[in-house]
Formats: structure tokens, sequence, C-alpha cells
């Protein structure tokens, strides 16, 4: 990066007295070139297997629980 972007106590205490349409800085950003790809090469390890429901999504005993009022 090109400057400093700490700026110090002086710049913290003229905060008040620039204004709000001033760039600040911003026109001297820029994006960086991407570290790494996010592209996804499926193979075997990274497929889902066959899902296949083994239970109820609600079970009966859940209601007959539900319903019992026995506290004792």
């Amino acid at each position: 990066m090109a400057d400093n972007l700490n700026q110090g106590a002086a710049y913290i205490m003229g905060s008040d007295k620039v204004s709000v349409n001033d760039a600040q800085g911003s026109d001297k950003l820029y994006r960086e070139g991407l570290e790494f790809t996010t592209d996804v090469n499926p193979d075997v390890l990274t497929q889902d297997m066959p899902k296949k429901q083994t239970k109820p999504t609600v079970e009966a005993s859940l209601f007959t629980m539900a319903d019992d009022r026995n506290y004792f």
C-alpha cells in the first residue's frame, strides 16, 4: 500500500472540520487478485450419498408422551 493509513491524533482531532463529501483516501483503494479459486470439482468424496428416511418424521410415541398427564 502506498500510504500509511495510521493518521494520528491531529487527523482525529480535526475530523470535525472535514466535509462528508471528502474522499478521505477512498480513491486510493484497489482490489487485489484472488489467492485461490472457489471452483468445485465434484468427485466421489464430495457427492452426497442417496438419502433414505429410516424413521417417520414425527414418531407416534411423541404424541403419546405429550398426551400423558401422569406427572408422578
